[in-house]
């Protein structure tokens, strides 16, 4: 099957959540780039409007929760990869691996990346779950023209042992446009909060155990019985009615039904976020936290968990912000540093360190290098003859793993 057809990027949807964001950045990047680009999804959503020049492809979804609906469009998928012969397919977050994965099955002509947009270990997972998740990261390793991860700690991975050593993954840190957030941070913002005075924290992310709001409730509890009486709770992402109301419960159960409001997904949330007295992610898990670099470029003091993805690297080890356990009490005392003008750590310039026009070149220069390399590697496992390592392809480009 000659390759002659667009860069194919494939996610569930185009909400307003990270990997949709960055899918949208990359499609941008290869089309400045002069590529043809086709943006693969199940249904679409807000973020297609601003993708005018991509070709958009909905699949159409089927009802039910999104790992079955994945599974359900994988042979419309096939179909569709069979006709439109792409240069490569990018699979741009952990949901869709499994997916894009059985659709390639009897293409190998087709270059292929899968994007680790998240730490693939959950914290909490029962064994079977942990074990289905292993099964399925060594399917797409051993898959893979190149993996491709969003941080260090992920790409170190034991399960990506092999592919390391091939040198076929690469690190390509999230970026983020700092100059444009802060601009848009300036805009007015007519919550109230944003104009009582009175100080709040502001936390982004879906409604999800990963993110571990309840945890910061509970720390927002303790805050407030040691002085903060005044301090309130402000969670912007969405999620199912069921998350919201056992967070909201918990909030009552605490006596902070008050002070801690679930406001779901706002256009706009920089103007809430450069307001608050602190940004916190308190992540079980992550990849590369968008909202923690949106956050530093919004120049709000910052707290992470440690277990937060790439957020111990974001922040160097605790020098543009601080860092602490995902349990209520430390979240509590890392809070509290940041709310004391004496021992606040500033975020200072920290974003212009993750410039997203350069994460996104060097993302951009990965992808359409990545159909060259997939013919060496055809060639290397038909016992061609080539005077070097596929390797070399990776160097002076993309850092290696």
């Amino acid at each position: 099957m000659p390759r002659r057809g667009p860069v194919v990027l494939f996610t569930a949807a185009l909400a307003r959540d990270g990997v949709a964001r960055n899918t949208v950045n990359l499609a941008r990047a290869l089309l400045a780039r002069g590529a043809q680009v086709q943006v693969v999804s199940l249904d679409g959503g807000p973020l297609a409007d601003e993708l005018v020049q991509a070709d958009i492809v909905r699949l159409g979804r089927a009802p039910g929760p999104r790992p079955l609906a994945l599974a359900l469009a994988v042979p419309a998928l096939a179909q569709h990869l069979v006709r439109t012969r792409p240069q490569a397919v990018v699979s741009m977050g952990n949901h869709a691996h499994l997916a894009v994965w059985a659709a390639l099955r009897g293409l190998p002509q087709v270059p292929r990346l899968y994007r680790i947009s998240n730490d693939p270990f959950h914290p909490g997972d029962a064994a079977p779950a942990r074990l289905l998740r292993e099964m399925g990261l060594r399917l797409i390793a051993a898959d893979a023209t190149r993996l491709i991860s969003v941080s260090a700690a992920a790409a170190q991975r034991p399960v990506f042992d092999r592919v390391r050593a091939l040198g076929r993954l690469a690190l390509t840190p999230n970026g983020v446009d700092a100059a444009a957030i802060a601009s848009r941070a300036a805009e007015p913002c007519g919550h109230p909060w944003a104009a009582d005075g009175q100080p709040y924290l502001v936390a982004v992310g879906r409604l999800h155990r990963q993110k571990n709001c309840e945890a910061l409730i509970e720390a927002l509890a303790i805050l407030r019985a040691h002085g903060r009486r005044n301090l309130r709770l402000l969670i912007l992402g969405r999620g199912k009615p069921a998350a919201r109301r056992a967070l909201e419960a918990r909030a009552r159960r605490l006596g902070l039904g008050h002070a801690v409001r679930l406001e779901g997904e706002v256009e706009n949330p920089f103007p809430l976020v450069a307001r608050a007295a602190a940004y916190v992610l308190p992540s079980r898990w992550e990849g590369a936290s968008n909202s923690l670099l949106e956050a530093l470029a919004c120049g709000v003091p910052t707290v992470a968990a440690v277990t937060a993805g790439s957020a111990p690297e974001v922040l160097a080890g605790g020098r543009y912000g601080a860092l602490a356990e995902p349990d209520p009490q430390s979240l509590a005392r890392a809070v509290a540093r940041q709310l004391d003008p004496v021992t606040r750590i500033a975020p200072q310039d920290r974003a212009r360190d993750y410039d997203l026009a350069a994460a996104l070149d060097r993302l951009a220069q990965l992808v359409l290098a990545t159909p060259a390399i997939h013919d060496e590697i055809q060639m290397q496992a038909a016992g061609a003859r080539h005077p070097g390592p596929v390797r070399g392809h990776l160097r002076g480009t993309n850092k290696e793993y």
